[in-house]
C-alpha cells in the first residue's frame, strides 16, 4: 500500500518542486492539497494527479489514505498546522523555519511527541549527495581538528516577495529564507551545536527585514564558522570551505539546490582529490528519508529537533543583531 501525503499550502516551491518529487517517490502518493482558493487547489490537482482538492484542512486530516502532511504556508502559520496534523495522527514533515518563535517551535515539537507522530523539517541541503561524503570525511578524522569554516547561501539578488514582505508572516528575512539552511547544515557536518553567535545584517539593528546576514558562529566543540546569508548580491558563490588541522575540503557550487555541477575538492596528506557532483535530487533525496523514516520506525533526517534548534539558534542571532554584541544560544 502506498504511503499517502499530503500538502498544506499551494505555494511555487509545493508546486513545482514537492509534488513532481512525490510523483518520483518509491512508494509515495500524493492524495490531496489544501489551499485558499478552491481554483487553484483543483488547478494543483489537476497538474499533480490528486483526488483531494480542498479549502479545508481538516478535511485533508479526514482522510485516512493521507498519512503524511506536508506543510507548505507562510512561516507564522507552521507550528499551528504542525499541530493540527499531529493532533489528527499524521505524520509532518515541515517547511524550514519549524516556526517564528521558540514557543511555537517548542509546542509543534511537544505535540508531535505526544501524539506518537514523526516530524521532520524541510532542511534539503543536507541531503545533497556531496554533504555524506563531506561528513564521513569529517567523522574519520582524516581533516584532523575542524578549526574553521566558511559557507556562503545565496539564491543571487532576489527581492522578497508575497508574504515573505510581511515581517509577521516571515519572522525574519534572509536568515528564514536560506540562512537556516547553511546554519542546519554546519551542525549536521560538525556533529556540534552552536554556543554563541556574533551577528550583523544590512538593516542594522532595526527591526526589520533584513536581505543580508553575516554571522559568527561558535560551536560547543570549538569549530569557528561564518555564514554570509543574503538575496542581495548577483555575483554569489554558493560554496563551502572546512579548514582542519591536518587538510581542507572545498566545496564549490555545492550549498545550493538545482545545480548540475558542483565540485568537492578534498586536500589530506599533501594530495588533493578533486570530484563533480550534484544538487538536483536534494528534495527527492529529502522526502524519501522522511517517508523511510515514517514506513520504518526512524528518527527523521532532519528531525523536528533539528527544526527547533534551528529557532534557538535564529531567536540568538536576532538579539545579537538588534542588540549588537554576541549573544549565548539558549536552549
Amino acid at each position: 500500500m502506498a504511503v499517502g501525503w499530503g500538502i498544506v499550502g499551494g505555494s511555487a516551491i509545493a508546486n513545482n518542486v514537492i509534488a513532481p518529487a512525490l510523483a518520483k517517490l518509491d512508494g509515495g502518493e500524493l492524495v490531496g492539497i489544501v489551499s485558499r482558493d478552491q481554483s487553484r487547489a483543483e488547478a494543483f490537482a489537476a497538474r499533480h494527479g490528486a483526488r483531494l482538492a480542498t479549502t479545508r484542512y481538516d478535511e485533508l486530516l479526514e482522510d485516512p489514505a493521507v498519512d503524511i502532511v506536508f506543510v507548505s504556508t507562510p512561516n507564522a502559520l507552521h507550528a499551528e498546522q504542525v499541530c493540527t496534523a499531529a493532533a489528527a495522527g499524521k505524520h509532518v514533515l515541515c517547511e524550514k523555519p519549524l516556526a517564528t518563535s521558540v514557543a511555537d517551535a517548542e509546542a509543534a515539537v511537544a505535540a508531535c511527541r505526544d501524539a506518537g507522530v514523526k516530524l521532520g523539517v524541510n532542511f534539503q541541503t543536507r541531503h545533497h549527495q556531496v554533504f555524506a561524503e563531506v561528513r564521513k570525511v569529517i567523522q574519520s578524522g582524516a581533516l584532523g581538528a575542524i578549526q574553521i569554516v566558511q559557507c556562503e547561501a545565496s539564491a543571487g539578488r532576489v527581492p522578497m516577495q508575497n508574504w515573505r514582505t510581511d515581517s509577521g508572516l516571515a519572522g525574519l528575512g534572509t536568515i528564514n529564507n536560506l540562512g537556516v539552511h547553511a546554519y542546519d547544515l554546519l551542525r549536521y557536518l560538525l556533529d556540534s551545536e552552536v554556543a554563541e553567535v556574533a551577528v550583523l545584517l544590512d538593516v542594522g539593528r532595526r527591526d526589520e527585514l533584513e536581505t543580508i546576514a553575516l554571522a559568527l558562529l561558535r560551536f560547543e566543540s570549538g569549530v569557528l564558522a561564518y555564514v554570509n546569508a543574503n538575496q542581495a548580491i548577483p555575483g554569489y558563490q554558493p560554496d563551502i570551505q572546512i579548514y582542519g588541522s591536518e587538510g581542507r575540503i572545498i566545496g564549490r557550487g555545492v550549498t545550493r539546490p538545482w545545480i548540475e555541477r558542483g565540485e568537492l575538492a578534498i586536500l589530506v596528506d599533501g594530495e588533493e582529490r578533486v570530484t563533480t557532483t550534484s544538487t538536483v535530487d536534494a528534495y527527492d533525496r529529502t522526502l524519501a528519508s522522511f517517508q523511510r523514516a515514517v514506513v520504518d520506525d526512524l528518527e527523521p533526517n532532519p528531525s523536528g529537533m533539528d527544526g527547533l534548534r534551528s529557532v534557538w539558534l535564529t531567536h540568538a542571532m536576532t538579539r545579537s543583531a538588534r542588540e549588537g554584541r554576541v549573544v549565548e544560544v539558549e536552549r
